[in-house]
C-alpha cells in the first residue's frame, strides 16, 4: 500500500490538499468525503479494512479543513465543496483509477455535499455509501434558530460559533475521542454563513439524492446526535439497490466506534462494496 499527497485546484483554483492510499492491484476506487471540523487523515479504520482487499481511497481535506488553506468553519456557498470534489475526481481520482468501479463515501457534513454531488454528477458512479446522515438536523428542526442562523448568515457571515455539541458526541471509544480532541487539524468553529449553507445544501440533497438510481448504502448509529429521520431518508430513496444500516447503540462515527462495533460496520462497508464492484 502507498500512501500518495498532494494538491489539486478546487473551483476558484485554491489549491487544496488531497491524500490516498492505493494498494499493488487496484480493484475499485473509493473517494472519501470527510465531515465538519475533521480531515482526511481520520479514517484509518476504513483505510486499514479496505485497502488489503484491493479498494483504493482517495480523499481531499475540503477548503477551510484539514491541510487545506481557507478559513476554518467557513465556506462562501455551499456548492465550493461540491464542485472542489469535482474537480478533485476530474484531476487525481479519474486519471489515476482509471477503468474501475468508483464509488463515493460522506460522512456527516460529508453526506450532505456527497448528496448534492451525486444528484449533479453520478454519471460514471457505482454507488453511494452515506454514514453519520439522515433527512434533517435536530438543529434545523427549530423554525426560529433556523431564521435567526439566516439572518444572521446574511448580516455577519463569517462570525463564528462553537460547534454547539461536545467531542463525545462522535464515540462511545475514549480512545477516539481524547485524539480528536489533540488533533490540530480538527476544529469546532462554525461560521453562521456555513450553518445556513448546510441546512440549505441538506435539504436539497435529500430531495435531490431521491431521483438518483445507483446503489445506495447507509450506515448510522442509533445513539447520533447530529441527524434524525435516517429510516426517511432510507424510504425516499428512488434506487432499487439500497440497504440501511442502523447500529444500536452507536454515535455518529461509526467506522470510529468501539472496536468490536466498528469492525462489524467496517464488515458490512466491505460486503456491500464487494457486491458492487
Amino acid at each position: 500500500m502507498q500512501n500518495k499527497q498532494g494538491k489539486f485546484r478546487g473551483r476558484d483554483g485554491l489549491e487544496l490538499f488531497w491524500q490516498a492510499w492505493v494498494p499493488e492491484n487496484t480493484r475499485a476506487a473509493l473517494l472519501i468525503i470527510h465531515g465538519f471540523g475533521e480531515h482526511s487523515g481520520r479514517y484509518s479504520n476504513v483505510v486499514d479494512a479496505l485497502v488489503p482487499q484491493g479498494i483504493g481511497i482517495w480523499a481531499p481535506d475540503h477548503r477551510g479543513h484539514g491541510r487545506s488553506p481557507g478559513r476554518r468553519g467557513y465556506v462562501n456557498s455551499f456548492s465550493d465543496y461540491v464542485e472542489d470534489v469535482r474537480c478533485f475526481c476530474e484531476q487525481v481520482v479519474e486519471p489515476a483509477a482509471g477503468a474501475v468501479p468508483r464509488f463515493v463515501l460522506g460522512h456527516s457534513m460529508g453526506s450532505i455535499i456527497a448528496m448534492n454531488y451525486v444528484r449533479k454528477y453520478s454519471a460514471g458512479l457505482s454507488g453511494c455509501i452515506l454514514s453519520g446522515t439522515g433527512a434533517a438536523s435536530p438543529l434545523a428542526e427549530n423554525k426560529a434558530l433556523t431564521a435567526v442562523t439566516a439572518l444572521l448568515s446574511a448580516v455577519l457571515p463569517r462570525a463564528a460559533i462553537k460547534f454547539p455539541l461536545p467531542p463525545e458526541f462522535i464515540s462511545r471509544d475514549a480512545a477516539t475521542v481524547a485524539a480528536y480532541k489533540a488533533d490540530p487539524l480538527v476544529h469546532n468553529r462554525l461560521s453562521f454563513r456555513l450553518a445556513r449553507e448546510m441546512n440549505v445544501a441538506l435539504a436539497a440533497g435529500v430531495r435531490g439524492i431521491q431521483e438518483v438510481d445507483i446503489p445506495v448504502l447507509i450506515q448510522c448509529g442509533s445513539e447520533d446526535e447530529s441527524f434524525i429521520r435516517q429510516q426517511e431518508l432510507y424510504e425516499s430513496l428512488a434506487s432499487l439497490d439500497k440497504t440501511f444500516r442502523f447500529y444500536q447503540g452507536l454515535k455518529h462515527e461509526v467506522y470510529n466506534e468501539l472496536e468490536s462495533d466498528r469492525k462489524q460496520v467496517l464488515t458490512d462497508l466491505l460486503d456491500w462494496l464487494q457486491g458492487h464492484i
